[in-house]
């Protein structure tokens, strides 16, 4: 297999364990989030971002696309263990890039959800408060109206001082 073919059978494995779908959505793979994530690393990262993250998997017991189920999500988890911000980076591209998927919005709809792809600026409708069902009942806290906010003195700390000059 030639080294581009590898790459994406590596990629395809990742995401595809981080989001293997079901009889009601599709795989991260079948909707082409193996290739949103190489653009965008190399975008977050450099040119050499998808050389980094395939070393990172080999690193940590890969490549992937050989190992069963069970040997991909121990590589998985020593990447997360080991390098945790870098794995949280690859995890929200890849699951940020799946929910940008039309396949994706077809399977939520369908589900009977209304579901806008780009939700601004028209919003989502979330219909009008109801005190007697939506004010929180667990007693912490305490409503402040936005008239009565008053801001706070941050004079006295010092750190804050010291770091704004």
């Amino acid at each position: 297999m030639n080294e581009a073919k590898a790459l994406a059978a590596e990629f395809a494995a990742l995401v595809d364990l981080l989001v293997p779908g079901d009889g009601e959505f599709p795989s991260a793979s079948a909707v082409g989030v193996q290739a949103k994530l190489a653009d965008r690393l190399i975008v977050l990262r450099g040119e050499a971002a998808v050389a980094e993250l395939s070393g990172a998997l080999k690193a940590c017991g890969g490549p992937l696309a050989e190992l069963d189920e069970d040997g991909r999500k121990a590589a998985l988890a020593r990447l997360e263990a080991e390098l945790p911000d870098y794995f949280l980076q690859v995890r929200n591209i890849v699951y940020l890039s799946y929910y940008e998927s039309p396949a994706v919005h077809q399977a939520i709809r369908a589900m009977g959800f209304t579901y806008n792809a780009i939700p601004l600026p028209k919003g989502y409708e979330v219909g009008r408060f109801d005190p007697a069902t939506d004010m929180p009942r667990h007693r912490r806290g305490r409503f402040v109206a936005t008239a009565e906010v008053e801001r706070v003195d941050l004079s006295q700390l010092d750190f804050l001082r010291d770091a704004h000059g």
